[in-house]
């Protein structure tokens, strides 16, 4: 208990500056856009006391991290305006943040990382929602080799952005003017198909734990996208300044907080 009430009270005063804050755990932004950028997935170090997991995927979704910070600096250039973001900064060899606690990890002692991390989550979408009651939107960044040249959209087969269909429609998830639209336009294979009105997803990449505890399907939470980048497209020096100027054209469309 007094563990979790000192990281409360640090992230408290963290946001209530509009500081950064970073651990060996979990590295965040405070931002002032209905956006939150989380990556769970490229973090480089151990947790203290915890054994290297011996099952599930222990590989990192390499510059991940990079693309988070990248676009957030790429976004407040633009509209002198940034992202949140929240980092976890842990080896996922040590504990998986993008999973159930139950599956996420194989030692009782890599739970405080695990809910630190969540906790920061659950605590930038609560202040997005307070502060604009009009509607947010999560992305969970992620990077895939499987299929390297190809971008993945994971919604659970559009659950996960439930509140944002019914506002506007299917083609804010679908159409050339969705967040896959937008960045096929600008050379990147992507998967759905654009105009693919199923929504049907890569069972591999449909939406893990993130999307599927944040996403307005739940009351609690904001619209919610795992987008996961094809090792290939990770690697392209352009890829940060081509997200950013989707996400721009993406909220100015269909985010009414910045209409």
């Amino acid at each position: 208990m007094k563990f979790f009430l000192s990281i409360l009270l640090a992230l408290y005063f963290c946001i209530a500056c509009g500081r950064t804050l970073e651990s060996d755990l979990v590295y965040s932004i405070e931002g002032d856009l209905a956006l939150i950028l989380t990556v769970p997935h490229d973090g480089e170090h151990a947790i203290a006391g915890v054994p290297q997991r011996t099952q599930g995927t222990l590989g990192r979704d390499l510059g991940t991290r990079a693309l988070a910070e990248r676009v957030a600096a790429h976004l407040e250039a633009r509209l002198g305006r940034k992202p949140y973001v929240v980092v976890a900064t842990f080896n996922r060899k040590y504990l998986d943040a993008n999973r159930p606690e139950q599956d996420a990890m194989q030692s009782d002692a890599a739970l405080p990382a695990f809910r630190a991390y969540h906790l920061r989550i659950t605590t930038f979408v609560a202040e997005v929602k307070r502060r604009f009651p009009a509607g947010g939107l999560l992305i969970d960044l992620h990077g895939q080799s499987q299929v390297a040249d190809t971008l993945f959209r994971g919604t659970r087969d559009g659950a996960t952005v439930s509140a944002l269909l019914r506002r506007v429609g299917p083609d804010a998830l679908y159409s050339e003017h969705s967040l896959l639209g937008l960045m096929a336009a600008k050379g990147y294979r992507v998967f759905p198909p654009v105009g693919n009105a199923s929504q049907q997803e890569d069972p591999r990449y449909y939406g893990g734990y993130t999307v599927s505890t944040y996403g307005s399907h739940q009351a609690s939470g904001l619209d919610a996208i795992q987008l996961e980048f094809g090792k290939n497209q990770r690697d392209s020096t352009r890829l940060a300044d081509d997200l950013a100027d989707v996400l721009v054209r993406y909220l100015s469309r269909y985010g009414p907080q910045l209409k």
